[in-house]
């Protein structure tokens, strides 16, 4: 399993890293793998999973202390487990642009179209340029 960070309002992900789940051994597995009889007792097998889950949380924090240390604020990220289910539904996200990335573009072109203007004007007022919709309708000609 991988593991995300992903901001909560627009679910974009943040950071991903594969892997990190603890596979854990069960008590029949477990017991085997302790050498010493003495240590097979549930009170051990309890610790060992106790272990496991502090692993987990640490890798999980490692993601979250990123997202802080990038400035994002802790309740509005999330950090999670994910299947390979959902890391495809993420990664189709990937590179779509975000809504401001949207109405950024949107706002560059209209500047960009208004400076046009702007400039198309100037030089039809030093007589540089004659203006399209004169051209258009057939009051003047191109020189």
């Amino acid at each position: 399993m991988d593991r995300a960070c992903i901001e909560k309002v627009t679910g974009k992900l943040i950071e991903m890293q594969s892997g990190g789940k603890v596979e854990r051994l069960s008590w029949m597995e477990w017991s085997l793998s302790v050498k010493e009889p003495k240590d097979r007792s549930e009170e051990k097998y309890q610790e060992y999973l106790a272990e496991c889950d502090a692993l987990e949380a640490s890798r999980l924090d490692t993601l979250k202390q990123n997202a802080l240390n990038a400035g994002y604020k802790e309740e509005e990220i999330e950090v999670k487990w994910v299947t390979n289910e959902e890391w495809q539904v993420i990664e189709a996200t990937l590179n779509q642009p975000t809504p401001e990335q949207i109405a950024a573009k949107e706002k560059e072109v209209l500047i960009q179209a208004k400076m046009r203007e702007m400039a198309e004007a100037e030089l039809v007022a030093e007589g540089k340029l004659v203006p399209a919709e004169l051209i258009a309708e057939g009051k003047l000609t191109e020189k």
